[in-house]
């Protein structure tokens, strides 16, 4: 094969990647914002709902009266309840996880791009450089180095597809 036919079929390989990993779906999370304004049937709108009728909330209306601490409990409860300070609240109040753990694979996701274009990058350029030295380990080194920059470049996007998916599959709830 010449070097021309491995190049080819190099770009056209990433291409296909680059292809599918970008094929996923924006904005899984909005899966469920049929209504155009956040899934709620707010102030002064008429949206049909599921009876097929219209509901028309006036734009003018009061404010509900504020009051004290409220004895509402949010599950869990009991052994399971996480007590948190300075609350204000006379119920137990639930913790939102599934933030923090999204915040964590935020943080492992821009790593490993950037650990991706950072060794994929410098390792495609050297390819390309024994390449014109006649090497013949050089193709090895350019998809290595392209697999590197793309798999980088596909991490955050794939992860914050999961926890997406998995958010509106309610699996952290």
């Amino acid at each position: 094969m010449s070097i021309l036919s491995k190049l080819t079929m190099a770009f056209a390989s990433l291409a296909v990647v680059g292809s599918l990993s970008l094929s996923a779906p924006a904005l899984a999370q909005d899966a469920f914002n049929s209504l155009g304004n956040g899934g709620q049937v707010g102030s002064g709108s008429t949206e049909n709902t599921q009876t097929g009728t219209q509901t028309e909330q006036g734009t003018m209306g009061t404010a509900p009266k504020l009051q004290g601490a409220t004895n509402g409990t949010i599950a869990p409860q009991g052994g399971d309840a996480t007590v948190i300070q300075g609350v204000n609240t006379a119920g137990t109040v639930r913790v939102n996880n599934l933030a923090n753990l999204e915040a964590l694979l935020n943080i492992i996701a821009n790593g490993m791009e950037i650990l991706g274009i950072a060794w994929g990058g410098p390792t495609m350029i050297m390819g390309f450089m024994h390449m014109a030295a006649g090497s013949h380990d050089a193709m090895k080194k350019v998809l290595f180095g392209a697999a590197g920059v793309t798999g980088g470049l596909a991490t955050p996007g794939c992860i914050n597809w999961l926890v997406a998916s998995a958010r509106d599959a309610a699996l952290f709830n």
